[in-house]
């Protein structure tokens, strides 16, 4: 690498480790009373049967300090496997081979960054298990009421905004980008995300498949304003299906340290120094499963498999870098860092390294394809700075102040 003339420090996911305490669990939930159920009442008994059904049993678990809990579950009984399209399917553990040396020289060993160790430090399940964060009755609560809230690119009628760079249609097998952290404002009945998606929209019917993942404060679904290790995924534009993290059957969790809801280590504005993720979704070739991956570490978290989709079945359509958020009409919250794409780098949040796989074997620079900033409110803006001396390649800033009348 040559010598460069901007030096900044990206420190990776810094997971909250302390404090964590680890004792054996039995079964996961426990009997109802028999009771003439009121409507709410029913509600509640449905909402543990879910939840009985979500957690599976657990040979040990780790709680940390906000009071997660996350299980240590039999790979082969974890909850993606009640799904009725996955009741054959066979864990993977194999995924898309890509180049180490693409990974590292383009992403991890420049010197903006010092790679550092992500997901619980010391703490990992026992072979034959993978870790999950256990799903509680609020979580179940705030899917129902919030999944279908997503949408398309113009919703400005649900509280939804989008602030995003986007690639022209085409044929693509993944994404990937390194992603600042912030912690925006966000008041208790809002969300505020960043994501990485890779989506695909059917010119015939216009149903939308896209699986997303980055970090989200979300205090409806986490309980708290840190930012968190998060997905969502859809398979017929909300229709019948749409997932956050592990709440529904679909996502196939495959790491024994790393899972979604995990605390990240949020970039303070004006900074000199900012903390950062690389996000990786990508294609498997022969089998056609989404795969998600975080460095440095090469951790890979799972997949979401091919059987779940139809148009993902065979390839993304578009690749989206940047922000959303969600909230009531007219009271939106920050995004990225609650500033505008134009103050650029310590005062915006950014996405550096856009990366794209076109071919399912290996990524290459974003801007190989033509890229379009598009944001749904004025509340919220994108840009894409392209390539910059000094600086990671291919880098894009998003974000907004967000309030009232957004």
């Amino acid at each position: 690498m040559g010598t460069t003339t901007i030096f900044f420090l990206l420190s990776f996911v810094n997971v909250v480790m302390a404090g964590f305490l680890v004792f054996e669990l039995g079964g996961v939930g426990g009997e109802m009373s028999r009771i003439s159920p009121s409507e709410e009442e029913e509600e509640n008994m449905e909402l543990e049967r879910q939840l009985k059904f979500l957690n599976k049993p657990a040979r040990k678990s780790f709680r940390d300090l906000d009071g997660s809990i996350y299980d240590c579950v039999d790979i082969n009984k974890q909850p993606a496997l009640d799904h009725p399209l996955l009741k054959n399917h066979e864990i993977q553990m194999e995924p898309p081979s890509l180049s180490r040396e693409m990974i590292y020289e383009t992403q991890a060993s420049h010197s903006f960054m010092e790679p550092a160790e992500i997901g619980i430090k010391g703490v990992e399940c026992p072979p034959g298990t993978v870790i999950i964060r256990r799903t509680r009755k609020e979580d179940l609560i705030f899917a129902r009421k919030h999944s279908k809230s997503y949408h398309s690119d113009t919703v400005k009628s649900n509280g939804y905004h989008l602030a995003v760079v986007r690639t022209a249609n085409g044929s693509y097998h993944g994404a990937s980008g390194m992603m600042d952290i912030f912690n925006p404002y966000v008041k208790p009945n809002q969300f505020s995300e960043a994501i990485i998606r890779v989506q695909h929209r059917s010119p015939e019917t216009s149903s939308m498949n896209y699986i997303q993942a980055g970090w989200a404060v979300n205090p409806m679904l986490f309980k708290d304003n840190q930012s968190r290790l998060f997905s969502y995924w859809t398979a017929d534009e909300y229709r019948k299906t749409g997932c956050f993290n592990i709440i529904c059957p679909g996502f196939v969790q495959v790491s024994r340290n790393l899972t979604f809801g995990m605390v990240l280590a949020a970039s303070g504005y004006g900074q000199p120094f900012q903390s950062a993720i690389i996000i990786q979704i990508s294609q498997h070739p022969r089998t056609g499963d989404w795969w998600l991956k975080s460095y440095p570490g090469d951790y890979q978290v799972g997949y979401w498999p091919k059987a779940l989709f139809t148009g993902l079945a065979d390839h993304a359509m578009e690749i989206y870098w940047g922000g959303e958020v969600h909230g009531p009409v007219n009271d939106s919250p920050q995004m990225g860092s609650g500033h505008f794409a134009v103050e650029q780098y310590g005062r915006a949040c950014f996405m550096a390294n856009l990366e794209i796989s076109k071919e399912g074997n290996g990524f290459v620079d974003a801007d190989t394809v033509e890229l379009t900033p598009f944001s749904t409110s004025d509340c919220y803006t994108s840009l894409f700075r392209g390539r910059i001396r000094g600086a990671p390649r291919d880098m894009m800033y998003f974000g907004g102040p967000g309030g009232d009348g957004c």
